[in-house]
């Protein structure tokens, strides 16, 4: 694969004299990333080139060819620097191994995995690699993705489901960053979206054997996002599949030990939030049909049926 990246800035180590010049890449990277330790494996006439200087919004993009080496970032650096950022390296050649929170991502060629500059984590390349890196502060993705950092160091595949389209969209903005600058905000923020989604997919989540931090994860999301959308008469499980960007019978099986069904969940947030706007004195000139049409139902009659049914009060009671 050629250069992703060709405007910005280019530092490159044959630009040194040899016995400066991988002193020279480990303030390179520290300078593009965060505070890190280097070390090289291999040869002693060390080559490394990193591109960048471009991005859009808050996301900076980097593009680095190297000789094999040992990266690491320990509790040390964390505590005497100030990031707080999540990076996504995107494997365009050899392979490459992250190493986080207990787990292994081995990156092959199409691959790309999340860490967390605010842990300790070590990249491993053993032989001469090709990498894209997304970096981005972590409140950026924290909008859109609950819990990422359950998702470090596990290996996605970007040759299928939404990580192939997730590389697909990114590769092809690059080609066209410099023309697309006109909404930049609107844009980064659709590709962290992308990028939340291919995280949380049922793809990646049973590419990990179901770990079950991430299928917590993943559950709080779907409850959030009932929590967010009770005013949609049309809530259901094949909307929420659909928005969460996982399959019905992924859905199906998240809940399959929950004592509630999904079903039965919205129902019961419907109810708990009419109850609470029935009782607010800010809603007092709301009419009961009203309360009940802003929390999803459609029918009334349904809505005070299910509401005496619950609290054993009609919603006239309540108030």
């Amino acid at each position: 694969m050629g250069h992703v990246i060709t405007d910005g800035y280019r530092k490159h180590t044959a630009e040194q004299q040899p016995g400066e010049r991988f002193a020279y890449w480990c303030d390179v990277i520290c300078d593009e990333f965060v505070k890190l330790d280097c070390e090289p494996r291999g040869k002693q006439d060390f080559d490394g080139e990193l591109r960048g200087g471009v991005g859009i919004g808050k996301l900076r993009f980097s593009e680095v060819i190297s000789d094999a080496q040992l990266v690491t970032r320990s509790r040390r650096q964390i505590a005497r620097s100030g990031e707080a950022d999540f990076l996504i390296s995107f494997q365009l050649a050899q392979q490459g191994l992250i190493q986080q929170s207990g787990r292994r991502a081995v990156l092959k060629p199409g691959n790309f995995a999340l860490y967390d500059s605010t842990e300790p984590y070590s990249l491993t390349f053993s032989e001469r690699f090709h990498q894209f890196v997304v970096q981005m502060p972590k409140e950026v993705l924290s909008r859109h993705l609950i819990n990422p950092e359950q998702y470090t160091a596990i290996a996605v595949s970007g040759n299928s489901g939404l990580g192939s389209v997730l590389s697909t969209f990114l590769f092809s903005l690059m080609k066209e960053l410099d023309t697309v600058q006109r909404a930049p905000g609107e844009l980064a923020e659709n590709l962290v979206n992308m990028i939340a989604l291919a995280f949380s997919s049922s793809v990646m989540l049973e590419q990990v054997g179901e770990h079950s931090l991430a299928r917590e994860a993943i559950k709080r999301r779907i409850r959030q996002y009932v929590d967010n959308n009770l005013c949609d008469p049309q809530l259901c499980n094949n909307h929420i599949a659909a928005a969460q960007g996982i399959s019905i019978r992924y859905l199906h099986k998240l809940f399959q030990d929950e004592e509630e069904t999904l079903h039965a969940l919205i129902l019961q947030r419907r109810l708990a939030k009419s109850r609470q706007l029935l009782t607010d004195p800010a809603y007092c000139g709301h009419s009961i049909e009203c309360i009940a049409y802003s929390v999803g139902f459609s029918s009334p009659a349904h809505f005070s049926r299910a509401f005496k049914k619950r609290y054993d009060v009609s919603p006239s009671e309540v108030r």
